[in-house]
């Protein structure tokens, strides 16, 4: 790309004539889209059902030189339009004049080499910081899409061990208008054994018929079924597909990327069956021979590490088993893997199982009905403030702990914050250094302009109007250049949503660059940018509106 913007320029300044120039502008231009545009296609001929049937690094190359091509198009037409926005600022104001004509070439009628390198150095630093923070954003948002997809909006338990009695409480929360779904849970750390391996997880204990966490792991199942929970006998007829062992990376991993994305926002309508008929959690056991063992749904990564497929046995061990002779025995249960998930995050995958309900409570020694928690999703997480607020005064006569999912993950999101803003300043310390060539572009025209001040001070020009004409001239530079700057970084993350840029899963465990537009964001650079460049350019403007006229005559 900057081989050809180099070759442009020298052919540029080997032609005279301004329309021939132009043309040749316009010509590059084209070619650059329509080079970007054909790769961009090329890219979906190569990958016609999606990024795994490329071959390795042919659909990267395709899709970031398709980006880079039309990105260099976009900014060529800069050249086109960009004199004629000057031509329009000569007729505002008298020092917007001057100002302009001093930016201008005195052959070419465009910019001198020096002024361009001082656009250049803000516009590039303004796209860098616009971009980091697109990428950053978009990574943060989808691991807040992942979590927010896996787990409770609002979580209402105690502090240690169960309740019951929960059914009145669990319909006032229903009652609420903004809560989408509220569901009991059964929960415990346990340690899952298979033939080859061993790996502590996460135990929950679910109700099928109910919304919230179950309607997610409905659509990230890879194998299996939700029913052979509720019905583990039928695991005795599971169809082959479902028996056949999870790859890392396998033909049927393909599709759950898909179910990831439908799930981002899982309760923006209630469920189809309402939250209305879940009371008192009296599922029955799953009828049959006591050798028909009680499902359990996995994560893709544990099925990974203990080679698991559906239909397999796998054993349970609890630390909070019966007293022994010889001390507390570790309490254990076979089960039979009813299903396997992929929800995106690693940690979920490797971590999280899940039971019935019963099966769970049982298993955990809890009393009756007893449950750990309530989980909420409420239908805006932005607004959980809110619903944590009614919930809590619902609670509070349970004396039960209200939580909502920026406080059960507040050091992570917080980290995310604090890594953004370092971020922001670091790279603002690019614009800074562009800064730099405004204060030499400036100090530079005071002194090969001296006479002209002298003579404009000569005939009437006050020490404000002098200073004025320099200042509009960094700012000038500040406008455009972060405009410049800003708007290539928004058509490139444009782009870039649009045909995706793929990511190796195996490393980042998504498929494709995200990418998150935020226009608070940009008009912050932008803001920032043209500030820095104002601030440069007020040392050249005050040391201009002191020049002497005689001084300026006599050395000019």
């Amino acid at each position: 790309m900057a081989i050809d913007l180099l070759l442009l320029w020298y052919l540029v300044r080997q032609i005279k004539s301004p329309r021939a120039r132009s043309a040749l502008i316009a010509a590059w231009m084209v070619f650059a889209l329509c080079l970007g545009a054909g790769m961009l296609v090329g890219s979906y001929r190569v990958a016609p059902h999606g990024f795994d049937a490329a071959p390795a690094g042919t659909l990267v190359a395709l899709r970031v030189g398709g980006v880079l091509a039309c990105l260099q198009g976009y900014f060529l037409s800069t050249f086109l339009w960009l004199p004629k926005l000057f031509d329009a600022m000569e007729r505002t104001v008298a020092e917007m004049l001057v100002a302009v004509r001093q930016l201008r070439a005195r052959k070419s009628g465009f910019l001198t080499v020096i002024s361009f390198l001082a656009f250049f150095g803000v516009g590039l630093g303004a796209f860098a910081l616009c971009m980091t923070i697109s990428v950053m954003g978009g990574f943060g948002n989808d691991l807040k899409r992942k979590i927010l997809g896996n787990n409770a909006h609002i979580i209402v338990d105690r502090e240690r061990g169960g309740f019951d009695d929960w059914s009145p409480l669990l319909r006032q929360i229903q009652q609420v208008p903004e809560v989408t779904a509220a569901t009991p849970l059964v929960q415990g750390e346990v340690m899952v054994t298979s033939q080859t391996n061993l790996s502590g997880v996460i135990l929950r204990g679910i109700d099928p018929q109910s919304g919230g966490v179950v309607r997610t792991l409905r659509h990230d199942l890879i194998r299996g079924r939700i029913e052979y929970l509720t019905d583990p006998s039928r695991l005795s007829g599971v169809p082959a597909v479902d028996r056949r062992p999870v790859a890392a990376r396998g033909e049927d991993d393909a599709a759950p990327s898909a179910s990831v994305t439908r799930v981002t926002q899982p309760d923006a309508n209630p469920a189809p069956q309402g939250l209305e008929g879940v009371g008192d959690l009296n599922l029955p056991v799953p009828p049959g021979a006591p050798d028909v063992l009680p499902g359990i749904i996995v994560g893709r990564e544990l099925a990974n590490n203990l080679h698991l497929s559906v239909g397999d046995e796998v054993r349970v061990v609890s630390p909070f088993g019966s007293l022994g002779p010889l001390g507390p025995v570790p309490k254990t249960k076979l089960f039979r893997v009813a299903g396997i998930f992929y929800s995106g995050m690693y940690e979920y995958d490797t971590k999280y199982a899940y039971v019935l309900i019963p099966v769970a409570q049982r298993f955990f020694n809890y009393q009756g009905n007893a449950i750990t928690s309530i989980e909420v999703r409420v239908r805006d997480v932005d607004t959980s403030d809110a619903v944590t607020a009614r919930v809590t005064q619902i609670a509070r006569a349970r004396a039960l702990r209200v939580r909502d999912w920026k406080e059960l993950n507040q050091n992570l999101f917080r980290a995310l914050k604090l890594e953004k803003l370092m971020i922001f300043l670091l790279l603002t310390v690019a614009i800074l250094v562009a800064s730099f060539s405004i204060v030499a572009t400036l100090l530079l025209l005071v002194t090969e302009k001296g006479r002209e001040i002298a003579v404009l001070k000569a005939m009437g020009a006050s020490d404000g109007f002098i200073t004025r004409v320099f200042l509009a001239v960094g700012m000038l530079i500040g406008v455009v250049g972060a405009l410049l700057g800003v708007s290539g970084a928004f058509f490139t993350c444009v782009l870039m949503q649009r045909v995706g840029i793929p990511l190796d899963p195996e490393v980042y465990y998504i498929e494709r660059l995200p990418v998150t537009i935020s226009p608070g964001d940009y008009g912050l650079v932008f803001v920032v940018a043209v500030l820095i460049c104002l601030g440069a350019a007020s040392v050249p403007a005050y040391l201009a509106g002191r020049l002497r006229p005689v001084e300026g005559l006599r050395f000019g």
